[in-house]
């Protein structure tokens, strides 16, 4: 983040979607993802990169996404954006005033 973001940098609205592991009985699990919130947020684009996965080309776009600060973000939610996913790998409180959060994502495409 290259500055300290004002309220009125944050325009865009993004749902918080929390992470439900649902386990079954022969020891496997089922990943889905509900709704936790609606936040204002600024998003960033910061880069991206071509990779070769599983013999399928890949494409990863990184991004912070600013929002206000909250104590219930974690790595491993998402922000759910027009149509995108974009999973939160890390949140940081850059100035420790718990005034904004600065999370790094990730867009698999």
């Amino acid at each position: 983040m290259s500055r300290r973001p004002s309220i009125g940098d944050l325009r865009q609205r993004v749902t918080i979607e929390s992470v439900m592991d649902t386990f079954d009985d022969v020891g496997g699990f089922a990943r889905s993802f509900t709704p936790l919130a609606q936040v204002w947020a600024r998003i960033e684009a910061t880069g991206a990169r071509d990779q070769f996965v599983e013999q399928r080309a890949e494409q990863s776009t990184t991004h912070v996404v600013t929002i206000r600060w909250r104590d219930d973000v974690k790595s491993q939610m998402r922000f759910a954006f027009r149509g995108r996913k974009l999973l939160i790998r890390s949140v940081l409180d850059h100035d420790e005033r718990r005034r904004f959060l600065a999370c790094e994502c990730e867009e698999i495409s």
